[in-house]
């Protein structure tokens, strides 16, 4: 069987800085935070600014969970996409939910300009493609939604993509300018650092054991407890491990890969792409692709595993069954480049809620545990919004965006249930996707 080359965590983080020290005695703090990714570390930063006293407790290193591991994308979507929100809410309270997601890509570019975060963001905004024809169909109907919905999107048609030398795979598309791409992993190293500095007590390969339902609550480890008037559940896809809100969040497992850097000679052959825009496609699982700061493309999406049960497997993700498909779609995306060898894969995990939407809320006997989870591929942009709404939570305080994401969140069913469910959901769009692509071939 083929070797692949394999990163551990991702090639955003390929250098790993010193840990921060492991958590061995018992403290007492305002806040504890559950993880060091970027939902903790923004809340962690929030609270600080308020003058509350806050530790944070990380399992492995800030980034290694999703937040180092995803490709990069910052995007104002939320939900599973534009046309189903019309679907599903009336026209205010899509325009509402759209707003959101506007201004968390806002306050992040806000965020990364004011702090002077070299993170490689590049606001060139991000296209859905087509790659066959009868996909154009899906295009116009986002197209019309995003009409409705107020949104400043831009059909491009065949030629209009050639002229932005998209590559020619890519036959339409619809422009959304706001947001783009940038290196999560210099992003959550630059928010680790200032966390640190701002007085934040981070703990890294501290797994939390058990965190009480109590007041004031405790948070067990191996080498201590921090105990403190409030917690916050920063976890995503691992929140099911605490035993709180559970089945809230399902685990996806998802493959990406990177090529070797391309040559001004491929990317003139590709088109040129000197827009430089993210893109994913029209497909029921998407495809991503995207260019990075040192030019070469990252591609992943597509093809998922759903594990049985809600907690993630503690295994590496060294997957090559998904590693094989990835690269099987990038060639066939790519064939003027045949030539093109790809340097790494990794894999991660997405937690996702039933209607692709983060949950923040406060649960427990004294309400003091709080939680910002699920967001479903969109966390980028949206975790330092959520943030800023969960610190205020914590303070008692009115965010005036709290109410936009308040409704009444389900709980995916119980297994064998959601697995059988999701994996027959999964096959259905995989033999859409099939016969879409095998049209492709034919053409």
């Amino acid at each position: 069987m083929r070797k692949f080359p394999f990163h551990p965590v991702s090639p955003w983080l390929h250098e790993l800085e010193t840990a921060q020290p492991t958590l061995a005695h018992n403290i007492t703090a305002d806040v504890v935070v559950i993880g060091g990714g970027f939902t903790g570390l923004y809340t962690a930063l929030e609270l600080r600014k308020a003058g509350l006293s806050v530790v944070v407790l990380e399992k492995d290193f800030s980034g290694a969970g999703g937040s180092g591991r995803n490709s990069g994308y910052c995007d104002g979507i939320i939900g599973k996409d534009l046309p189903s929100l019309l679907k599903l809410y009336k026209i205010e309270r899509a325009r509402e939910l759209c707003d959101f997601a506007m201004v968390a890509v806002r306050k992040l570019e806000a965020f990364i300009a004011d702090h002077q975060i070299e993170c490689e963001y590049e606001a060139k905004g991000n296209i859905m493609a087509a790659v066959h024809p009868k996909q154009v169909k899906k295009l116009e109907k986002v197209s019309q939604a995003t009409k409705a919905l107020g949104l400043e999107y831009t059909f491009l048609d065949r030629e209009a993509m050639r002229e932005r030398g998209i590559p020619a795979p890519f036959i339409a598309g619809v422009f959304d300018a706001v947001g783009g791409i940038l290196n999560p992993g210099l992003l959550i190293r630059a928010i680790r650092k200032m966390a640190i500095e701002k007085g934040v007590q981070l703990f890294e390969n501290t797994k939390v054991l058990e965190l009480t339902d109590s007041a004031p609550v405790q948070a067990h480890c191996e080498g201590g407890t921090v105990t403190a008037q409030s917690a916050v559940i920063a976890t995503n896809v691992y929140a099911n491990e605490l035993g709180w809100k559970k089945r809230l969040i399902t685990p996806i497992c998802a493959a990406m890969c990177e090529t070797e850097p391309l040559t001004p000679e491929q990317l003139s052959v590709l088109g040129g792409w000197h827009g430089r825009e993210g893109i994913y496609t029209a497909h029921e699982q998407l495809e991503n692709y995207r260019l990075t700061a040192r030019n070469t493309i990252i591609t992943g999406g597509k093809h998922v595993n759903i594990p049985y049960g809600f907690k993630v497997p503690d295994k590496e993700l060294y997957l090559p069954q998904l590693f094989t498909k990835i690269e099987s779609i990038f060639r066939e995306r790519f064939p003027a480049i045949p030539e093109i060898k790809v340097q790494t894969f990794w894999a991660g995990w997405i937690g996702m809620t039933l209607d692709f939407m983060p949950a923040i809320g406060a649960t427990g006997k004294h309400r003091n545990v709080h939680y910002g989870l699920g967001f479903s591929g969109h966390g980028i942009p949206q975790t330092l919004l959520v943030a800023e709404l969960i610190a205020d939570q914590v303070q008692g305080k009115k965010h005036p965006l709290a109410k936009v994401l308040q409704r009444k969140v389900i709980a995916a069913p119980p297994e064998p249930i959601k697995w059988i469910g999701s994996n027959a959901l999964s096959a259905v769009f995989s033999a859409i996707d099939a016969v879409t692509d095998r049209q492709v071939r034919q053409l």
